[in-house]
């Protein structure tokens, strides 16, 4: 009988761009062990006390974000905190 390997993938949370995790084989294990792969990112930004949930002004959760979206996650993070100090250059 033929082997079937299936590779797990992730999505990312905002845009929906997939992607095949990465495979590590570590010694005395038969099957590999499967993580997000290394250009990913994520963001978890918690407001201050509020009692809005998941996804709303409070708290921003996203635990999977593709290379480009993770750019840009952190780029928009930096402009609106230099923006908060009042900044100009």
């Amino acid at each position: 009988m033929a082997e079937v390997k299936i590779t797990p993938k992730i999505q990312c949370d905002n845009c929906g761009a997939v992607a095949e995790k990465d495979a590590h084989t570590m010694m005395g294990r038969s099957s590999p062990e499967y993580s997000k792969p290394k250009l990913w990112g994520s963001c978890k930004i918690e407001g201050g006390l509020s009692i809005d949930s998941y996804g709303g002004k409070g708290r921003l959760d996203f635990t999977d974000l593709c290379p480009s979206c993770a750019n840009v996650a952190i780029d928009a993070a930096a402009v609106a905190l230099k923006s908060a100090r009042r900044e100009d250059a």
